[in-house]
């Protein structure tokens, strides 16, 4: 009888003490993600990369009666609740203004650098993603560079962001 006790003992050490009004805030939070997830493009759905959620969000697209939508959403929400805690922390990243800013101003870094150095960042980001396409990358840096030079901003200076904003999304 007193190993189970300090079995159980064990156990409770090891939960930690979350209050209710912290877990409605979380599954809150969750609810939340999946409804951004939800008014995701279809497209961006099909990359999360979890296939369940994947598929749960595309289904809950289709779905139009108000109270089938909003159990799917808590639905999404406990695959996410039930999912690994570093894939939680992408999705809240995902939504997530000043990591979306902070992302927006790496990117516009990379083609600021690819348009004035000397090939430097081009190497680190073929280095970082090596299965990205070079040789379109290099057409679109020199063709984005030529319209800079000519002082319009054309649609490569834009298609080259893009492209950029791909990469750093894998």
């Amino acid at each position: 009888m007193t190993e189970c006790k300090s079995l159980g003992n064990s156990k409770e050490e090891a939960i930690p003490n979350i209050s209710k009004s912290q877990q409605k805030k979380e599954l809150s939070d969750l609810r939340d993600i999946a409804q951004q997830l939800i008014n995701l493009p279809e497209r961006k759905i099909r990359l999360l990369g979890v296939e369940e959620i994947t598929h749960a969000v595309l289904e809950a697209k289709k779905i139009t009666k108000t109270n089938a939508k909003k159990r799917q959403v808590q639905y999404i929400a406990k695959l996410i609740h039930k999912s690994e805690p570093q894939l939680i922390e992408e999705f809240k990243d995902l939504f997530n203004h000043r990591s979306t800013k902070k992302r927006q101003q790496r990117i516009e870094r990379w083609r600021h650098g690819l348009l004035t150095d000397k090939g430097e960042t081009f190497s680190t980001i073929v280095t970082n993603h090596p299965n990205i396409n070079r040789q379109y990358l290099q057409q679109l840096v020199r063709k984005a560079a030529l319209e800079k030079h000519s002082e319009q901003i054309g649609s490569t200076y834009k298609k080259l962001f893009q492209f950029l904003k791909e990469i750093d999304s894998h």
